[in-house]
């Protein structure tokens, strides 16, 4: 059981921060693509916040806006998102999610999956139901940190 020290809050914090992207970064290695995983992410943040900058894109993964604006050249070429101009800033131009590109996500999504599924299946039906529960929680904790 943890407590609410703030010393052990932070070592949940970091637990939970180093785990969940240790587990997303190997489910996508196992499930394969073509795509590099900030093409990838950035169709995902386009999926879950809708329309934004390619600036804010990049923000968003801690990257450089030129190597995200090379990443959205290549989805752009490809069909999977498309740009419009800004309509708070005609001078700039946001990027959305295509039909495609969403497709391809999803498809991505069910690859990772199918490979995470044996492991899932081989887990007590108590694991399974406080995973479950874990997977709302880090939804409703990345909402909450989204608004801040």
């Amino acid at each position: 059981m943890i407590s609410r020290d703030p010393e052990d809050i932070d070592q949940l914090a970091a637990r939970l921060t180093s785990q969940g992207s240790r587990f997303a970064r190997t489910a996508s290695r196992k499930a394969g693509t073509k795509r590099s995983l900030i093409a990838l992410r950035a169709l995902a943040n386009l999926q879950q916040e809708g329309d934004l900058r390619v600036g804010e894109l990049a923000l968003r993964e801690a990257i450089t806006q030129p190597a995200m604006t090379s990443a959205v050249n290549r989805l752009e070429a490809d069909g999977l998102v498309a740009r419009s101009a800004d309509p708070a800033d005609a001078r700039a131009s946001v990027v959305s999610l295509t039909e495609a590109g969403a497709a391809e996500l999803h498809d991505f999504r069910m690859r990772a999956a199918a490979k995470v599924r044996p492991v899932l299946e081989s887990l007590p039906e108590d694991d399974l139901a406080v995973l479950a529960r874990a997977a709302d929680l880090l939804q409703e904790l990345a909402d909450r940190l989204n608004q801040e």
